[in-house]
């Protein structure tokens, strides 16, 4: 009887372990006569089943293909391949699988394979904007604009060098700009100015600034695809998202339902009544829609033709109960898992008691049918409106350790929701507008911005407790203003020790001290800068 030696780690999973034997061999093949053995002079022939390089995910289970071996004189084999592997799928890394045999004639062969554990995050050509934003090579800049006059602004983009804490600016064409996302890998940059029909395209590096018209209002930019230099751009009064190709500068397509609506349609707590939600990448050829409108989310194809064009194909949608704001993916995957499963925050409508809550989507790549779980989580203590302030779900983030999906509302709760139960695990008071978050992994705390507060909430992320909540700005909140204090999206020093955002009616940049909890150092740039990218 043939068997095979397999030397098993704790970590490696094992699906199936093949019985290798002589090519034909099986319990009736005769042993070998010594005359037989005495003159072979060359070693037998071993020849690996599947390919010589694997590529695994961590988290992936590894699937022994094994080897096939053949004497090299007439091709009968008795002896077993030795199987000798070090691969750790849960961790990033180059490992080898090691096969051996030895003929009865002490005639030796070794085959190699190569096995690599990549990141998630290493497999997907998909860039998310706060990230693309800082594509250029430009080390300690950070970019936002500035609103209208109306809203306290003065129509202008801005590009702060944090580490010698100056800035320069330049004035948009369009009116009232509300996010500036990097275009793809340039040192170009969109901005959209949600109050005209068009966007603005601006170079600090030659101060330049040009329009490109557009057929709707912008909203918000999604993610940079690197794999076929597309960008989205989606409406802020028709339920449609733009493609914008990097390479022109221009939105080459226009997919949705392309007629204004009424704002009434909209069933929602929130999400400044826009038509469509944030657009969004789910995988190099797929990206969502959120259609505010229909209550959908819509899923289209990327194929590129051999002209050079691109064809868009819908390929699923989803009706959910009331609007939704935004769908989140996880910023750190670690599994293949974690790359097809989305977080879309329903914002609710409390007119219709209907609190803000969250699906859990599965996204299948070969079909591009984005599926609910059947896990959903009701946020169902954040009901009430507080000063003319509805609980709205607006963004939220993964924890750095992948436990929680953490969700902030404008109440001032923020909601810790652990991944694996899909349940409420606990629920911390921040202030009222809590609606982004960041983290820093290294100092071990998530930061709440908090748009209707002049406190930033700072939470331990080891005790789930507040530490602080740390006054930024010398306004106060108006009911019937609703004047942003804090901007959207605020960003983390790469080290994880500082924290800079905005005092936003106060026009003041801040540098704050993650371990000290304090303001560290100011930038005085007037206006109302309210917000970073997209």
């Amino acid at each position: 009887m043939f068997t095979t030696k397999y030397l098993k780690h704790s970590v490696l999973s094992l699906i199936a372990i093949l019985l290798l034997t002589a090519c034909g061999g099986d319990d009736s093949t005769p042993s070998l006569a010594p005359s037989s053995i005495d003159d072979r002079d060359e070693a037998p022939t071993l020849t690996l089943n599947g390919d010589e390089n694997l590529s695994l995910i961590i988290g992936d289970s590894y699937i022994e293909l094994g080897a096939n071996a053949q004497d090299s004189k007439d091709g009968n084999l008795t002896s077993t391949i030795m199987i000798d592997s070090d691969i750790n799928t849960s961790k990033a890394g180059n490992y080898t699988a090691s096969y051996s045999i030895t003929d009865s004639g002490g005639n030796s062969v070794t085959a190699m394979r190569n096995i690599t554990v990549s990141s998630a995050t290493s497999m997907s050509s998909i860039i998310p904007i706060d990230v693309n934003i800082q594509l250029g090579g430009e080390s300690n800049v950070l970019y936002y604009v500035d609103p209208q006059p109306s809203e306290h602004g003065q129509n202008r983009a801005l590009r702060i060098d944090y580490a010698t804490m100056t800035f320069e600016s330049l004035k948009v064409k369009g009116v009232n700009p509300h996010s500036i996302d990097r275009a793809g890998e340039t040192n170009r940059f969109y901005i959209r100015t949600q109050n005209s029909s068009s966007f603005d395209i601006v170079n600090f590096d030659d101060q330049t600034v040009s329009t490109r018209d557009l057929n709707y209002k912008p909203r918000a930019i999604g993610g940079y695809n690197k794999k076929y230099n597309l960008q989205l751009l989606s409406a802020k009064d028709m339920p449609v998202v733009g493609v914008i190709d990097v390479s022109q500068d221009r939105v080459i397509r226009t997919l949705g339902n392309q007629q204004t609506y009424n704002a009434s349609q909209i069933t929602s707590n929130g999400g400044s009544g826009s038509a469509t939600g944030h657009s969004f990448w789910l995988d190099e050829d797929h990206f969502g829609l959120i259609d505010r409108v229909n209550r959908q989310v819509r899923v289209f194809k990327v194929t590129k033709r051999l002209d050079g064009g691109f064809d868009f194909e819908q390929t699923s949608s989803d009706t959910t109960g009331t609007a939704l704001h935004a769908i989140e993916r996880v910023s750190h995957p670690r599994t293949r898992k974690d790359l097809t499963t989305f977080y879309a925050l329903g914002e609710g409508d409390i007119t219709k008691n209907f609190s803000p809550f969250v699906l859990e989507y599965s996204f299948n790549p070969s079909t591009g049918v984005l599926s609910r779980t059947g896990r959903a989580v009701y946020l169902s203590e954040s009901i009430n409106e507080i000063n003319n302030v509805k609980p709205t779900a607006h963004h939220a983030g993964i924890s750095p350790d992948g436990k929680y999906l953490v969700v902030p509302i404008f109440d001032g709760r923020v909601y810790f929701i652990n991944r694996k139960t899909m349940h409420i695990e606990k629920i911390v008071m921040a202030k009222l507008g809590a609606g982004h978050i960041e983290f820093s992994a290294q100092e071990k705390v998530a930061i709440i911005t908090n748009h209707f507060s002049p406190d930033l909430t700072i939470i331990d992320m080891q005790t789930l407790e507040v530490k602080k909540h740390l006054h930024i700005s010398e306004h106060s909140f108006t009911p019937n203003d609703k004047h942003l204090l804090q901007p959207h999206f605020s960003y983390v020093s790469p080290d994880g020790r500082y924290f800079y955002t905005f005092a936003t009616q106060d026009g003041m940049f801040l540098k704050i001290d993650l371990q000290t909890l304090e303001i560290v150092d100011r930038l005085s740039t007037g206006g109302a800068p309210e917000q970073a990218h997209s």
